[in-house]
């Protein structure tokens, strides 16, 4: 469940294509994706699938009187949004320290190499973007579409508040940009938005939150301690009430409130939309929302939180969350949605929730050491660092759950069951590896009401520990078990397996998954190293 403020309600070889970064320059990497691990990924910058026609420049030493050229750049991010904004236009940004809130109303023209608007630090994760105040740190709205968002730190300044100024890191939502009046008339907020290689953190609210529209993408970032101190509930990653623009589409918007230009509905989905799958092209069909290869933890509510202790209900790393419309909670999300390869740890709720929300499928994800929040009003039953409640036609697939003992002690590697009324119906459970034996069983059972029917433990493999190269528990740094101010004691967080794991070659290959999925849960089991040498030092 998710509650929200009245502003804010997932050893093979890849050729990339060629990309400009200015006139006579173009470069044409392969990328050996065996090495690919969840958080910010070197090769996927040095070589994306977006493309640059025109080049702009920002500067910390720059001026935003000036023509943005290399030789004469702006001083500020948001000097970049004007009306002459197209697609293939590439804002590459100095790196330094950026004190001020974004928000984008100026974006593309469609969803191809070159009709994205790109921000871009020049080099991996050296540009601060530092929360002056309250707010989204970066926010999208009206004609924000088609932007991409590669290489940056995110930082919601815990310097000027205790756990972070800012609400949400980067975000776009009805609730703060304008709503429609009905469920079939859409509101402000963005869609066919690319999250890539960022470092976001110390968000009051959440780390990365989208709502409202649809075709947002959250790929290889590291996502840690958000949402400890809004007075809501929040998660580190949480897409919420996604609903469709697609022209004649089911339970789609038909209208779109007044404004220059007006929210977008009817949308024709074109380019790559609905190109075959090829994520290193960053083509992602039939999927039209995608959380994947992100690093994810210490995200949680925490318990001096204004919303009281035994009151909260998220935390979460990663959730997908109501997929239904605001208004009559009756027209649900009709196409699909992928949460994949992300290493979701020690957050306070649960490492990957899917609440409400149908046609989600969870692939190779790798889950530990989640639900360390003591003050969950869940407390009274069982809790899962996997947990599906309510919705239809869900995958769950390739994953690893090992979930560690919490205080209260009723922890399972992978909850199902109905949730808010919703009836879970034709959900599948194959090829996961969890520490949970028997999880239909039990008083209470972590499995139950017909997702019991859909589990068994001879389609995944149950009681089972993944022998992690080396992982081991964080515990809180107070006897009470209740951190305040990031104050933990971090665990070993090297996820990669060997070829004595159970989940070696145990994964079952798929069209949207690379050859990689062979293996169950996030790391291949080439990589000696998986997640540790991403995680900043600071949890």
């Amino acid at each position: 469940m998710h509650c929200f403020p009245m502003f804010l309600l997932s050893a093979v070889l890849f050729v990339l294509p060629t990309t400009s970064w200015g006139a006579g320059t173009s470069r044409n990497l392969a990328i050996n994706m065996t090495t690919e691990t969840p958080g910010p990924s070197p090769a996927l910058f040095a070589s994306p699938f977006y493309a640059c026609t025109r080049n702009f420049y920002v500067a910390t030493n720059g001026s935003d009187s000036n023509d943005g050229s290399a030789a004469s750049p702006w001083l500020t991010i948001q000097r970049a949004d004007t009306p002459s904004r197209t697609g293939g236009d590439c804002i590459n940004v100095t790196p330094g320290t950026y004190r001020a809130n974004v928000l984008i109303d100026h974006g593309g023209t469609a969803p191809t190499a070159t009709g994205y608007v790109v921000y871009r630090c020049q080099i991996l994760d050296a540009c601060h973007v530092l929360a002056p105040g309250g707010g989204h740190l970066w926010g999208f709205e009206k004609a924000g579409n088609f932007v991409v968002v590669d290489g940056f730190e995110l930082d919601g300044n815990d310097a000027l508040q205790t756990d972070g100024i800012a609400d949400a890191c980067i975000a776009s939502d009805d609730e703060t940009y304008g709503t429609g009046s009905s469920s079939y008339q859409a509101g402000a907020a963005s869609h066919h938005i690319w999250v890539l290689n960022n470092i976001i953190h110390h968000c009051n609210l959440a780390g990365v939150s989208f709502n409202g529209k649809e075709w947002v993408y959250t790929i290889h970032n590291t996502v840690y301690h958000n949402s400890w101190q809004s007075g809501y509930q929040g998660s580190g990653i949480g897409y919420v009430v996604q609903q469709c623009i697609e022209a004649g589409g089911p339970n789609c918007y038909t209208s779109g409130i007044a404004g220059v230009p007006s929210s977008d509905y009817s949308y024709v989905p074109s380019g790559n939309d609905s190109a075959p799958f090829n994520a290193a092209a960053g083509i992602y069909g039939p999927f039209h929302d995608v959380i994947a290869w992100n690093l994810v933890y210490n995200n949680r509510i925490n318990y001096n939180n204004p919303v009281a202790c035994g009151s909260h209900t998220d935390g979460n790393g990663i959730i997908i969350d109501t997929f239904m419309d605001r208004f009559s909670n009756s027209l649900p999300y009709k196409y699909q949605t992928l949460v994949a390869y992300n290493i979701s740890f020690y957050n306070g709720g649960r490492g990957i929730h899917v609440f409400a929300s149908s046609n989600v499928t969870v692939a190779n994800n790798t889950v530990f050491n989640n639900n360390t929040d003591t003050c969950l009003a869940a407390a009274a039953y069982v809790l899962g660092d996997l947990s599906q409640q309510g919705g239809t036609n869900n995958v769950w697939i390739n994953n690893i759950a090992l979930s560690a003992p919490n205080v209260v002690g009723n922890g399972c590697a992978l909850v199902a069951g109905d949730g808010r009324g919703i009836v879970d119906v034709n959900n599948t459970y194959m090829y996961n590896v969890l520490s949970s034996a028997e999880p239909t069983r039990g008083k209470p059972p972590c499995i139950f009401n017909k997702d019991s029917i859909y589990f068994s433990c001879s389609n995944n493999k149950c009681g089972t520990n993944p022998l992690f190269v080396n992982a081991t528990a964080g515990v809180a740094a107070e006897s009470n078990s209740r951190p305040t101010g990031g104050k933990w004691i971090p665990g070993n967080s090297n996820f990669a397996i060997n070829s004595s794991s159970p989940a070696y070659r145990y994964g079952l290959t798929q069209s949207y998954l690379p050859p990689t999925s062979a293996d169950a849960g996030a790391c291949y089991d080439a990589v000696q190293v998986c997640a540790s040498a991403n995680a900043p030092a600071n949890y």
